[in-house]
Formats: C-alpha cells, sequence, structure tokens
C-alpha cells in the first residue's frame, strides 16, 4: 500500500503534476521567528525569508499610526493569540487538482502534537502580546 505522495501513488505524485503555481507565506517551526514566502511555477521553486513575524518583532519597531497597527492586526490569531501573525498562507493555481489530495499532502508536513509540544517548550517568547478583548486592541 503506498502512502499520499508516495511516488506512483495515484493520488499524491500526480495529483501535485496538475499544480501548475503557487505561492504564499509559510511558518517554519525550525526557523520560528522567521517569515518566509513560498513561490512555485511550473519547475521552479523557492522558499526565501521575509524577515520577521510582527509578533517577533520589538514594539518600538511597529508602526506609530493607529490605522497602521490595526492593518497589521488585521493578520493576528483572534483565538488563544499565542501565534501572533504566523501562518500557513499558501494559494494553489492548477488544472483539474485534487484538492483534499493537496490539503492532506500539506497537513501531513503540521507538526504533530507531540512536537508542537516540544515546539512550544523550547520557542522564544514573542515580542509583543495583544488583548483583543479591548477596543482598540492593547498592544504591550
Amino acid at each position: 500500500e503506498k502512502e499520499v505522495g508516495e511516488k506512483g501513488s495515484s493520488e499524491g505524485g500526480n495529483s501535485l503534476h496538475a499544480v501548475v503555481r503557487s505561492k504564499g507565506f509559510v511558518w517554519l517551526a525550525n526557523y520560528p521567528q522567521s517569515a518566509h514566502y513560498w513561490s512555485h511555477a511550473g519547475h521552479f521553486f523557492s522558499l526565501e525569508s521575509l524577515g520577521i513575524w510582527w509578533v517577533t518583532t520589538a514594539l518600538s519597531e511597529w508602526p506609530k499610526q493607529r490605522p497602521d497597527i490595526d492593518k497589521v492586526l488585521e493578520d493576528f490569531d483572534r483565538g488563544e493569540g499565542q501565534f501572533g501573525d504566523r501562518r500557513q498562507e499558501i494559494v494553489f493555481i492548477g488544472i483539474d487538482m485534487d484538492q483534499a489530495v493537496v490539503e492532506q499532502l500539506l497537513d501531513s508536513c503540521l507538526l504533530t502534537d507531540q512536537e508542537m509540544q516540544q515546539y512550544l517548550k523550547r520557542a522564544k517568547p514573542n515580542a509583543v502580546k495583544v488583548d483583543f478583548n479591548t477596543n482598540p486592541p492593547l498592544i504591550f
């Protein structure tokens, strides 16, 4: 039995051939401070550091005007608020793609619950914290 994405699998490898272009932002566990840009077109793929996430940026380096701050906060996790603007945000463009298979392949790259717990134990604290219970949100 073949795993999804395994060479020769009717699900993984062939489904990715249908992807013509993909691009977006990714958060890598081994580079937790860095935002990376994912860019793929045809046979070309690159993953480049863009700089650091806003949540890891010292508050003194943030924009000073409230409208600019609010724009930054639009990308922040409003749930537990633990990860700030860190995220996976990738767009896939292709012909006859199997969305479920592509999602399953990407999900298989995520940390397991155990790996995430290990990550949280060794991760640096965020440079800023945001309280979304206030209006406007309080940043400290």
